[in-house]
């Protein structure tokens, strides 16, 4: 079964969903993150390319021929067909139609109140769909 996190009072969330992005590819695992639209693709996708620096986070957007080679697939306002048993790192106001394709989900959550009621409602959905739901308060992070 899927399992879903929401990270909660997240203070930076490009930030978080980096590390988040990092962590799942330093575990091997699939990656789909979805924003929404190109312009926040774009401004990410530049984040990955320089957060660390040593590290390396490849990545590409879903519909390129390399896609099938890379591990970490981005994708603007869409939850494309075929991302197979990827995670899921959720940048979207959307929730996924399908979100039971997904291996696991990843919901980060900021600190203003439209991030809180997009993510309350989400979290009910996803309830009633009878998902594993795990919440992570990330206030006492920096």
């Amino acid at each position: 079964m899927t399992r879903i996190d929401f990270y909660t009072d997240v203070a930076d969330a490009r930030q978080f969903a980096c590390r988040a992005a990092q962590t799942v590819y330093r575990k091997g695992e699939p990656l789909l993150i979805v924003l929404p639209d190109e312009a926040a693709l774009q401004q990410f996708s530049q984040a990955l390319w320089s957060f660390g620096d040593v590290s390396f986070i490849p990545h590409c957007q879903w519909q390129q021929p390399e896609a099938a080679v890379t591990p970490i697939w981005l994708a603007a306002g869409e939850f494309p067909a075929g991302a197979g048993s990827r995670v899921l790192l959720n940048l979207s106001p959307q929730m996924p139609a399908e979100p039971a394709g997904f291996s696991r989900i990843l919901e980060v959550v900021g600190q203003d109140e439209a991030s809180k009621t997009v993510a309350r409602s989400r979290y009910r959905r996803y309830l009633d769909l009878g998902f594993d739901i795990h919440h992570h308060n990330m206030s006492a992070t920096a």
